[in-house]
């Protein structure tokens, strides 16, 4: 799939028409932990929410697919502050490629009867929350279509931090800055290196190119281990655990030795290392 959109692009490119890549949101909102009397203002935010994220052009000149995305909103309080609303939720965002992100700190200001949109002239702390948080989703996919493409989209996450840390709303843009530096890390760099061989060693493996697949796969190994010795706890490591210990380990079935050295980066899921081992 990535080769035949590596081509896609060259032909797009050869016609000066690039096309845009967009995210395929659905949402879901939870309101029911607010006052009965607060609920209604908020019926119609997961269209909103879709509406703002669906159908825009994250990238102008990439590949030009869809990203499928989940979002769940939990709210957990609403207080007023002068004439405002300030709501606190939890928010999750997910995507199939393994692009997870939980922040349970968004305070934001939302009136039922402003749309959202992407022109701003000043910080929005709904707006931008969303901004931040598809940029870092679309830059982890780009990551996986070559080397380090999602680094233009990481710098645009970075800006919406500094912009939230300067604001009248800066709580949690501290720790949402911290988590984009720690994608962007050098200590991190090993690990964004070896996403396009991860996902091409995945088709290859649907493909019954077992060989090649392992061939890939060993860089991608090589690839964790440098992230893992440079820091063992690294939290982006642990997220590609998290979303791809399954398909580590049917890349690596039979193959002791590597898959050994996965039980060791990642023993939160040795089990699934264990279960494809070649048994004496």
């Amino acid at each position: 799939m990535k080769k035949y959109l590596f081509f896609l692009l060259f032909l797009f490119v050869a016609a000066g028409l690039l096309p845009a890549q967009v995210l395929n949101v659905t949402s879901t909102v939870n309101y029911e932990y607010l006052p009965t009397d607060e609920q209604g203002d908020l019926v119609d935010l997961a269209d909103k929410i879709d509406r703002y994220y669906n159908g825009y052009s994250w990238v102008e000149d990439e590949f030009g697919y869809d990203v499928d995305c989940s979002i769940h909103v939990i709210f957990e309080s609403v207080r007023k502050k002068s004439s405002e609303k300030i709501y606190k939720a939890q928010f999750l965002i997910s995507t199939n490629s393994g692009e997870n992100f939980y922040d349970k700190t968004w305070e934001f200001t939302y009136e039922k009867s402003s749309p959202l949109n992407h022109s701003k002239v000043q910080f929005d702390p709904l707006t931008h929350f969303l901004d931040f948080y598809g940029y870092l989703v679309m830059a982890g996919e780009l990551d996986t279509n070559g080397l380090l493409l999602g680094n233009p989209l990481y710098e645009k996450a970075v800006d919406i931090a500094n912009q939230g840390l300067s604001s009248r709303y800066a709580r949690g843009w501290s720790s949402r800055m911290d988590e984009v530096q720690k994608i962007i890390n050098v200590r991190t760099r090993p690990l964004r290196e070896i996403k396009p061989d991860f996902f091409e060693a995945l088709e290859l493996l649907d493909e019954d190119n077992l060989k090649d697949a392992y061939l890939k796969a060993q860089i991608v190994l090589k690839g964790i281990a440098k992230t893992y010795e440079a820091q063992p706890n690294n939290r982006y490591l642990q997220y590609f655990f998290k979303s791809h210990s399954k398909e580590l380990a049917g890349l690596f079935a039979g193959h002791n030795e590597e898959l050994q050295k996965l039980e060791k980066f990642d023993s939160k899921h040795r089990e699934a290392y264990r279960k494809v081992m070649q048994r004496d």
